[in-house]
């Protein structure tokens, strides 16, 4: 789990940094050396937490001693050790620095209002939110630390790293010329609307147990579900964009005239993130949250059906997306390159489909349906997951998990490396200067 946020939180550090400077058309003196800092500063950190976490869950720090600090504090999504959360929280308010450092001379000719501030409001939002986990004590009750947790677990991640994700699709979209950016800021208002309305009552859905009245959770499934839409529009324009196959005229300022498109597989990779946000957040999202489904399927294959589709299909296809929108501007557009990125979507996408479809969601309609007739507990015992028919759906998931490593893991790290051989293939530019030059020469 902590390894599938550092991955996703790190795409994001890196791509609100790199895109500042598109944004803001220069970038202030001493950029790169906070970005190097907070690299540093983030490899410590994953590190010094999974190693942390790894000696605490093997009992070397005992049940006293330092495991609370830089052991694992044991709570889903905040397991990693207090002083590697606080660290943690301190390099993403050092990020908000860098981004607010890149944009800061293009802000004042913008209303508060514009794509630019909106961007600031969402990159401000990642810490402050996630610094919520902070609040509770070693000591402090169950309810209130769960009450906290669920903060970073709804509103951080599903809600704040959603709206981060729109704001960034659009402006990326807006970027590359696919979607206008009157229709782009729309989006993102009404995502906020959404959000401001329905973000707190969305976290109801979370009360399974809790002895609440089922209409909060309906009401949680609905408005949880509602999230998605913002996302879902800027997808369809998208779609509509690579059908028609480019912009209209003045729309960039990339060059994408129909077959010279340079970011097709990263648009294609932003789709895919619409698409599994609709299928994964928001169809199998509401079907599991519905309160009589919840009772009897919560914590089966059917939330980890949802899971895999909401994590990896949304934040982990957006990871993989902004790699291929910055390998652009240092990958050669060869034959090499493009195969990489077309094997690597499909790869990627196929996998994760077949992993849902073949695995996950048959697994979690037997284990659903034995819940309902035998009880909650039995469809949670080790021995239901022995039955040969059991067993069979879990080694179908096979093909599909060896397609996602080596059709879409391995091109993707081809990529990676061609990145770093070719950094410095478009040259520099010096602080403080334009940068359409070498947006223009990468881009070719």
């Amino acid at each position: 789990m902590q390894l599938a946020l550092f991955f996703v939180a790190a795409s994001f550090l890196a791509m609100g940094i790199f895109i500042a400077p598109m944004i803001a058309r220069r970038e202030p003196r001493g950029q790169r050396s906070l970005a190097l800092l907070l690299f540093g500063a983030l490899v410590v950190v994953v590190l010094g937490s999974l190693a942390g976490e790894g000696l605490s869950y093997h009992g070397f720090f005992g049940s006293k001693g330092p495991w609370w600090w830089v052991g694992a504090q044991g709570w889903e999504y905040l397991d990693l050790g207090r002083l590697w959360q606080i660290l943690l929280t301190i390099g993403m308010v050092l990020w908000l620095v860098i981004v607010v450092r890149g944009l800061w001379q293009s802000l004042p000719g913008e209303h508060p209002g514009n794509l630019p501030w909106l961007f600031i409001y969402s990159t401000l939002s990642i810490p402050l939110f996630y610094a919520v986990g902070l609040v509770f004590r070693q000591g402090s009750n169950f309810t209130v630390i769960d009450f906290w947790r669920f903060w970073v677990v709804h509103l951080w991640v599903e809600d704040f790293l959603e709206l981060f994700t729109t704001i960034m699709v659009a402006y990326i979209f807006v970027l590359l010329g696919v979607v206008h950016i009157r229709t782009a800021t729309r989006v993102v208002y009404l995502d906020v609307i959404i959000y401001s309305i329905g973000g707190v009552v969305g976290t109801m859905h979370h009360l399974y147990f809790s002895g609440a009245p089922a209409v909060h959770m309906a009401l949680g499934a609905f408005f949880s579900a509602m999230e998605v839409i913002p996302l879902l529009l800027l997808t369809y324009e998208a779609w509509r964009f690579m059908r028609l196959g480019g912009a209209g005229p003045n729309e960039s300022t990339i060059d994408t005239s129909p077959g010279d498109f340079p970011h097709k597989w990263a648009v294609m990779y932003l789709i895919a993130v619409g698409f599994w946000n609709f299928l994964g957040a928001g169809v199998f999202g509401f079907l599991i949250n519905l309160p009589v489904i919840s009772y009897f399927e919560i914590g089966t294959q059917f939330t980890a059906n949802h899971a895999h589709g909401a994590m990896m299909g949304v934040y982990g296809m957006l990871a993989i997306g902004f790699l291929m929108f910055v390998a652009r501007y240092f990958v050669p557009r060869d034959k090499g390159s493009e195969r990489a990125m077309r094997w690597s979507f499909w790869g990627l996408n196929g996998g994760l489909a077949w992993m849902m479809f073949v695995n996950l969601v048959p697994l979690g309609t037997w284990q659903f349906y034995d819940s309902a007739r035998y009880g909650y507990f039995h469809a949670r015992q080790p021995e239901f997951f022995q039955q040969p028919g059991i067993r069979a759906i879990e080694w179908l998931r096979l093909p599909g998990d060896v397609v996602f490593i080596i059709v879409g893991i391995l091109p993707v790290c081809y990529i990676a490396v061609r990145m770093f051989l070719n950094r410095h293939r478009a040259g520099d530019v010096a602080p403080e200067e334009r940068t359409e030059e070498l947006t223009e020469a990468a881009s070719r």
